[in-house]
């Protein structure tokens, strides 16, 4: 046999650091990421905040008489002041009765509830959500699946096949690797969440594992029939997937405020998304820092390659900031579009919208879309409201109208509220209430939802 060289052109996707910084940094609320920010500004001396918007006025501007921008922007910041005052007198969210602060403060969220919270938002049947639930509860510390669909299955009472279906819902959520029944399974779902097409890598994943870590790499490069220095490429990507997928999450300390990411105002028919640039402000590289780059500069070489290193660092550290801005922003514009009737007065009922609708209006993975809603929160004039209040499934009415959850849930308090406590409506009752007034839900879905809402059954509200 002959050997040959040969020249051949191919596309490989390479994993690096900076990929996982975007995913964290679009997971982390403000108040986490303007501590990052800071420390990054520490420890990058070439990163800065860029305050170009901020210089003063020069010096042959008069004061006495104002240019007609200068009135423009004291004319909107009147206007902006005036909002202000009607904020503080508006209501709170209209489908919470009283203000729970415990819901806003000092609250640390579990895996599990990190990932029920991410479930609710899939467009999933009642039985395979039942069955998804029942696998969160029986993944390990390191977030893998240790029990059996057949468990699963007689659990929930529902077929295998439906297990499966949790399962394979369980494995979409954030972090990716989720619900993984062993260590390849695992990185398998690194690898297809990152997009990355790598035939060999992945058949190392699933054949080659105890080769990998005896570091027998000529042993798979002659099973692969390729050059052992290719197996050491794919291997050091290996590397930089999560073997404990759990162990990405954490639910990071108690927060003791809430920063909102976004503010929506209201001008005449129109509304405005303001990013929130006081608590993430715009950086940028020094450019004292690049010209020192430059050729008549007077900077030896080792000066310049750690300045090289540092501005690579900064930029895509910048990159990365901008598009969580600009990934927050985009979903407020689809939120505030579907929601109009919400925005209006703070009053109307919620529409249904779903992660995976946004996620294909944007172009964007499931994942992506809801780290960029899950401890994301929104100002507007009837209060602050996390992104995620704004997703719910629904139904749709006997008129053709789409109604959320969200309003369902609103609308039986109002009835339980307004039933003969010697005659409590039963869960049945309740939904015939619901089909007259053209929303049909089943009475199991009516007993769901009166418990996610901690309202007691009938019995006992007779009882009481």
């Amino acid at each position: 046999m002959e050997l040959s060289q040969r020249p051949e052109l191919r596309q490989k996707v390479t994993l690096s650091p900076q990929v996982y910084q975007g995913l964290s940094i679009l997971a982390m609320p403000v108040a986490e990421l303007q501590q990052l920010i800071e420390v990054e500004m520490l420890e990058n001396p070439v990163l800065e905040v860029d305050e170009t918007d901020t210089e003063p006025l020069e010096a042959e501007e008069s004061p006495e008489e104002p240019r007609d921008d200068e009135r423009s922007w004291d004319e909107w910041l009147e206007m902006y002041e005036d909002l202000d005052q009607i904020v503080t007198t508006a209501p709170r969210d209209p489908n919470v009765e009283d203000a729970n602060t415990e819901e806003y403060v000092g609250g640390i969220q579990s895996f599990d509830d990190y990932l029920l919270d991410q479930l609710a938002l899939l467009d999933i049947t009642e039985d395979v959500e039942n069955a998804a639930k029942a696998v969160i509860g029986s993944l390990d510390e390191d977030g893998y699946f240790t029990g059996s669909l057949e468990e699963v299955a007689a659990l929930v009472g529902v077929p295998v096949e439906v297990a499966e279906k949790g399962l394979k819902a369980v494995q979409q959520l954030d972090p990716p690797g989720v619900g993984a029944r062993d260590l390849s399974e695992a990185l398998c779902l690194q690898l297809d969440f990152l997009g990355m097409d790598e035939p060999l890598l992945m058949r190392i994943v699933k054949e080659h594992l105890d080769d990998v870590a005896a570091n027998h790499f000529r042993k798979i490069a002659r099973s692969l029939h390729v050059d052992e220095n290719e197996v050491r490429r794919l291997v050091e990507v290996l590397k930089a997937l999560n073997p404990r997928p759990a162990g990405a999450f954490s639910p990071g300390p108690s927060p003791g405020y809430i920063v909102p990411d976004v503010t929506v105002r209201r001008f005449d028919d129109d509304w405005l998304i303001i990013p929130n640039n006081e608590a993430l402000p715009t950086l940028r590289v020094s450019p004292r820092y690049r010209a020192m780059l430059k050729s008549g500069s007077t900077a030896d070489e080792e000066t310049r390659r750690y300045l090289k290193d540092k501005i690579r660092s900064a930029e895509s550290f910048i990159r990365n900031v901008d598009r969580r801005k600009d990934t927050v922003s985009r979903i407020t514009e689809i939120i505030l579009d579907v929601q109009r009737d919400f925005f209006e007065d703070g009053k109307g009922p919620l529409r249904p919208l779903r992660l995976e609708d946004v996620a294909v209006e944007i172009g964007v993975h499931l994942s992506t879309v809801s780290r960029g809603v899950t401890g994301k929160y929104m100002a507007t004039p009837y209060g602050l409201f996390e992104l995620k209040h704004f997703f719910s499934g629904g139904y749709r009415t006997s008129t053709g109208m789409d109604v959320a959850a969200t309003s369902i849930k609103q609308r039986l308090r109002e009835l339980v509220k307004q039933e003969d406590p010697a005659k409590p409506l039963s869960d049945q009752k309740l939904a015939e209430l619901l089909s007259d007034e053209g929303v049909s839900v089943a009475r199991r879905t009516v007993a769901k939802y009166r418990e996610e809402l901690g309202i007691e059954p009938s019995w006992a509200r007779r009882r009481r």
